[in-house]
């Protein structure tokens, strides 16, 4: 949105200072990355560049956290049936993103961004919601959000908490959602030529930033109690809300301004 009125040097300290607070507060709450580091997607003089790192890089956050034996259990019953939707959510989502001209792009990143986050903030979501044809819709509609703009998560994260109050088997079955829509969403761009040509000298510059904050927010994760992490992660999602509403406006009005 700005690219032209920021030096390159300047934008690339920018970006990466929003993913390794991205990368911090994923590794403090176990979400967030995405959300927050789609912010940073102004930046990038196409949307599709930094869709792509940024779905590269919660696939790799995502396996790390996998890895970690005290993440959580999966619900393997449930995470067919996501991972199927999402699949298919996802290669819409590759498609579209193709089709999609760049401002067109960051007006709706920044409106899903706050969506999202307010989504995310709802503590006690309706019984309702836990219906599996909610979750179906549902996980096909956030496969195709994170395959084109790399938010969306929250949306999915709703339903499940509507599911089960089992937070070890809601992150262990997000995780693995996640990771699974990332990587089908990176092969399918690839197929359809939408990764762009500048996504290694991306993960060169920004991954050890990224990687640095990571390491950050899981060693403070250890140290913390319950309700300082519950803390920080809605004033966390408040501010990430609070970001993508202004995003949304300078978005939309840069076009209906002369």
């Amino acid at each position: 949105m700005f690219r032209d009125q920021v030096p390159n040097s300047m934008s690339m300290l920018l970006f990466g200072g929003i993913s390794f607070l991205a990368a911090a507060f994923r590794g403090l709450t176990g979400f967030g990355y995405a959300l927050i580091a789609a912010l940073g997607l102004f930046i990038f003089p196409s949307p599709a560049d930094g869709v792509a790192f940024i779905l590269f890089i919660d696939l790799v956050l995502t396996v790390l956290l996998l890895l970690d034996r005290d993440h959580g259990r999966v619900d393997w019953p449930v995470t067919r049936l996501l991972l199927v939707m999402g699949a298919a959510g996802a290669l819409c989502g590759s498609l579209l993103a193709v089709h999609l001209d760049d401002q067109t792009s960051k007006q709706v990143v920044a409106l899903a961004i706050f969506l999202a986050a307010c989504v995310a903030m709802i503590r006690r979501p309706p019984a309702w919601l836990r219906h599996t044809a909610f979750g179906a819709g549902i996980a096909f509609l956030v496969g195709g959000l994170l395959a084109a703009f790399a938010v969306g998560g929250p949306l999915i994260a709703a339903w499940l908490l509507a599911r089960s109050s089992d937070r070890r088997l809601v992150k262990g079955t997000l995780a693995v959602f996640f990771g699974a829509v990332d990587a089908l969403s990176l092969l399918a761009r690839g197929i359809v030529g939408a990764l762009g040509p500048d996504l290694p000298d991306h993960i060169a510059v920004y991954a050890l930033p990224t990687f640095a904050g990571f390491a950050l927010g899981r060693a403070l994760s250890s140290r913390m109690g319950f309700e300082t992490w519950r803390r920080i992660s809605t004033g966390g999602l408040l501010a990430i809300a609070a970001a993508g509403l202004i995003q949304t406006v300078l978005a939309l009005s840069r076009d209906l301004l002369p």
